[in-house]
């Protein structure tokens, strides 16, 4: 069994007032633009990583604020391959007996919502959220901890 911890960047329309996203904006808030995890083993040691940047296909002009908060550029996402495409590799690179996780449940809304929106009808994996585990495990399930805490209180 293998452990991976996903982190998605998406875009988003730069106006909520966009032709796009009048169109689009029930079915597809945000674009995931960036697949990043690692992979763990059973003693939770790192034994992989992936990255993979993915082109917009709706909202193509990269919000200002996503490029400063993530670093990504528009330059980044000139070749890279749409969200189908991109999918499939990581679920390749996931291989079959694994566990995927995030931290926090933004993640795991807006991943659904690409996949139901690029690939109707393709099954969606479970997504455990380390987030919500984690004020579980600690008793405080009103606050959501962030990750650096969450690290600094697991030594």
């Amino acid at each position: 069994m293998r452990y991976i911890v996903m982190d998605l960047e998406w875009n988003q329309p730069l106006s909520s007032r966009s032709a796009v996203y009048r169109r689009l904006g029930n079915q597809l808030m945000f674009e995931v633009i960036q697949i990043g995890a690692v992979m763990l083993d059973e003693g939770l040691r790192m034994i992989g990583s992936f990255n993979q940047f993915i082109a917009p296909a709706h909202y193509r002009s990269l919000h200002p604020r996503i490029s400063r908060i993530t670093g990504i550029s528009q330059e980044d996402l000139e070749d890279a391959p749409e969200f189908s495409e991109a999918l499939s590799r990581f679920a390749s690179w996931c291989g079959d007996d694994f566990v995927l996780t995030t931290w926090g449940c933004d993640d795991i809304s807006v991943l659904h919502q690409n996949i139901a929106f690029f690939m109707k009808g393709q099954p969606i994996p479970p997504v455990y959220d380390l987030q919500r585990q984690f004020g579980d495990i600690t008793g405080d399930t009103k606050n959501r901890a962030g990750l650096k805490s969450a690290m600094k209180a697991l030594g």
